[in-house]
């Protein structure tokens, strides 16, 4: 039986943030064998891993700036797509905020499922349900869309049925952790 092709789609942040609620060393998780994990669960074929994540402003802490942008060469050099955005800063609440990473990650589900045609299953790693909308357009072409996230900011509403899930355990995190 020939296994169906799949993306795994990482949801930078929110992963590391559902994450570090369960193990520590986030930043050390081989999203290779972790994308391999989640495929031989579901039965599948492991295509190409790609990672979204916006990147920090060099003029709010050059450390922090340096010390993600290595993380991102790291990622690059394992063969792990990297696609970002800049922090958006809002001056009058002197915070920076995360925009059209989530955009960008349905967007590329859809291109990649019924315009490329570069795989047939979408594997996403993140708890957000607002890519429901995305996932229901890949489902509605007879394609799959699979969601993963521990279980910690992972939304009831992915969880109801629509699509198939799994939630990554303390155990399954620790296994695909970088020697």
């Amino acid at each position: 039986m020939i296994k169906r092709k799949a993306i795994l789609f990482i949801d930078g942040s929110n992963f590391y943030h559902n994450s570090k609620t369960i193990i520590d060393h986030v930043s050390n998780i081989d999203f290779k064998c972790l994308g391999e994990f989640i495929c031989k669960k579901f039965g599948l074929n492991l295509n190409e891993v790609r990672y979204y994540n916006a990147v920090p402003n060099i003029s709010d802490n050059k450390d922090v700036y340096y010390k993600h942008i290595e993380f991102l060469d790291k990622l690059k050099k394992e063969g792990i797509i990297v696609k970002t955005r800049k922090l958006k800063k809002i001056k009058k609440l002197k915070i920076n905020i995360e925009k059209g990473i989530d955009v960008m990650i349905a967007s590329d589900m859809i291109r990649k499922v019924l315009v490329e045609k570069t795989c047939d299953v979408c594997i996403l790693l993140s708890g957000d349900a607002d890519f429901i909308p995305a996932m229901q357009i890949i489902k509605d072409a007879k394609y799959e869309a699979i969601v993963c996230s521990p279980k910690y900011g992972f939304s009831n509403e992915l969880r109801q049925g629509k699509f198939r899930y799994l939630i990554l355990k303390k155990e399954d995190l620790k296994k695909c952790l970088k020697k």
